[in-house]
């Protein structure tokens, strides 16, 4: 009875490693029939049984909108040293950017319409002071195409 139990244990094993691996093959042979989308989840799930015959089973592609997320640091320091040497906003869901960044007074200081563009502390090429700055940040988010205007505070430190 001990040996019965044993060649289970083995067929099971076998079992599952073919099932692991038709299934990463089935998806890599299917993964070119999507079309990437960075703001959405793309998601298929494939069954496959492998007894005596294989079945597989493939189930439809669903896609899943990304949400809106944003997201932007309170402080960074322009100082060379390769840490946090630009104030950057990064995010996800989003269609349409423009941010815009004021000194204490009011003067626009940045601008920029990617979320690729950093900002390195700087005003026409002049280093600015030591200080905290206030950005708005004009957004629509990808699907409903919801305008969104998010504000807050960034404190520059040299």
């Amino acid at each position: 009875m001990r040996k019965d139990h044993n060649l289970y244990k083995i067929k099971i094993c076998v079992l599952s490693f073919i099932l692991i691996f038709n299934v990463l093959l089935n998806f890599a042979q299917n993964i070119n029939e999507v079309q990437y989308d960075e703001n959405l989840n793309i998601y298929r799930v494939v069954a496959v049984r492998n007894q005596n015959e294989q079945i597989t089973s493939t189930s439809n592609i669903v896609i899943v909108e990304k949400p809106y997320a944003i997201y932007a640091p309170n402080a960074f320091s322009p100082d060379g040293d390769g840490l946090n040497d630009v104030f950057n906003v990064t995010g996800q869901g989003i269609i349409d950017f423009e941010m815009e960044i004021f000194n204490r007074w009011g003067q626009m200081v940045f601008k920029s319409y990617t979320l690729e563009d950093k900002w390195d502390g700087t005003f026409r090429g002049k280093d600015l002071p030591t200080g905290t700055y206030v950005y708005k940040i004009k957004i629509i988010s990808y699907g409903e195409n919801q305008k969104t205007v998010q504000s807050g505070t960034i404190s520059l430190v040299r």
